[in-house]
């Protein structure tokens, strides 16, 4: 697939908007996981499930509609002052605490209480007289009634029941029409009003993860910003990487007209990684196919830079931000071994047209990149799976295959090359380069 002209380049989003929603989505990814590991959320899931269950929502029916009428206290309550009201029972009390009442029972533990009816004896004793009238009285036989009895034995009941705090702390809440608003339930129930409204809470509650799938099947394996005032020499290194440290890794090629300048022609600042080709004479150490290493003579100079002893992956996803100005050069970014194959280009520029394709020991495809000025920053692309490569710039794939797919390591590599039919100068920047591979790899 490609690009045919500015046609379809309207569906390619431009390089600042993509790089927005880029780096928007990372944010959102990131911010989603944090609340979602945090103990706010915790919290409002334990609030959710509780306030949501059934057995709360029938919890605060009651609480809100059941008044103390409908309960078994009150029904206590009400027998307790209607007996309060009884006016025989509070005369027995006032009996049962008098002189009259206390003489005549300590009279009638005596052996002169069996007298009490002989009439003979009557005559004799004033006292005993007394202690006949006291016994036939209304006062007594009130006393008689109630003493011992279910009546007395249910008032002092219902009295200590009444009487209790806690009847009078229950009694205070069901008589109280907003009792819901001092509950431990209301004050869940609030919590968790308030939690929801949380912005953290309703940004999770309203982001779909589906939208995350990128950053949740993928992990940032490798990736240079370039924020630093200088090249990071941890992760790369001038010229071309071999295993064996005994090979010689600074040198250009005879067919090309610069010589790379073991990173003198590399800088960082404000933000990009610039590789600068200059038109100046120089001599340097230079493979020719024929010869073996020899001193070539060139006209310029520039730099090749690799990330091979920092960082070497099988299958994932490559992106980069760059353009290239001034000049018609050659400028690469591509993923290589130590080896010449296989390769691929995920950026390919030969000083006329943008490409994309790869190389393998028995082939190569490229594939022309129509509708974009290389002079403008775009976001290249390419995913590696064991079975295909995919290009793309921005927003948009251009070209997939499956022929020459790599099944060995791969690394980074960037240069900037004056071929054999160029003669020129230019200058490569490059804002970001980053490495994904799948999470369960």
């Amino acid at each position: 697939m490609n690009l045919f002209g500015k046609i379809i380049f309207r569906k390619l989003k431009s390089t600042e908007a993509f790089e927005q929603e880029k780096d928007d989505l990372l944010r959102a990814y990131e911010r989603y996981r944090a609340i979602e590991n945090s103990e706010l959320l915790q919290e409002y899931k334990a609030l959710r499930k509780e306030v949501k269950s059934a057995a709360f929502k029938e919890n605060k029916k009651v609480l809100i509609n059941r008044k103390f009428e409908d309960t078994e206290e009150y029904r206590n309550w009400k027998k307790f002052h209607k007996l309060e009201k009884n006016c025989k029972l509070h005369r027995y009390y006032t009996i049962a605490a008098s002189k009259e009442l206390a003489a005549f029972l300590d009279f009638k533990g005596t052996p002169q209480y069996e007298f009490i009816g002989n009439k003979l004896e009557l005559k004799k004793s004033e006292t005993l007289r007394e202690f006949r009238a006291y016994e036939k009285s209304k006062d007594y036989k009130l006393y008689t009634r109630f003493h011992d009895s279910y009546v007395i034995k249910e008032y002092e009941r219902l009295k200590a029941v009444v009487s209790s705090n806690g009847f009078v702390e229950f009694k205070e809440f069901w008589s109280d029409p907003h009792r819901w608003t001092k509950t431990d339930a209301y004050k869940q129930e609030e919590k968790f009003r308030q939690l929801s409204q949380h912005t953290d809470i309703v940004f999770y509650q309203r982001t779909d993860p589906a939208s995350f799938a990128f950053h949740a099947n993928w992990k940032l394996a490798f990736n240079d910003e370039f924020n630093g005032v200088s090249l990071d020499r941890k992760i790369w290194d001038n010229g071309y990487f071999f295993t064996d440290p005994t090979l010689i890794r600074n040198y250009s090629l005879t067919q090309h007209n610069q010589a790379n300048n073991q990173g003198k022609n590399v800088s960082v600042a404000d933000g990009c990684m610039v590789i600068e080709t200059l038109k100046e004479e120089t001599r340097a150490r230079a493979w020719d196919e024929k010869l073996g290493f020899v001193f070539h003579d060139f006209a310029y100079t520039s730099d090749v830079i690799n990330a091979g002893a920092a960082f070497q992956f099988s299958e994932g996803i490559a992106e980069v931000k760059l353009k290239v100005r001034d000049g018609y050069i050659t400028h690469v970014f591509s993923l290589v071994s130590e080896n010449k194959l296989p390769q691929i280009n995920v950026f390919h520029f030969d000083g006329k047209h943008v490409t994309v394709g790869n190389a393998w020991k028995e082939g190569s495809q490229t594939e022309i990149v129509k509708g974009i000025s290389p002079s403008d920053f775009y976001i290249y692309k390419v995913e590696w799976t064991s079975e295909e490569l995919i290009w793309s710039v921005n927003n948009l794939e251009i070209f997939r295959t499956r022929k020459g797919v790599p099944s060995i390591p791969l690394f980074p590599l960037f240069a900037s090359i004056v071929d054999k039919n160029q003669d020129d100068t230019g200058v490569l920047e490059v804002d970001w380069v980053r490495i994904y591979q799948k999470r369960n790899a």
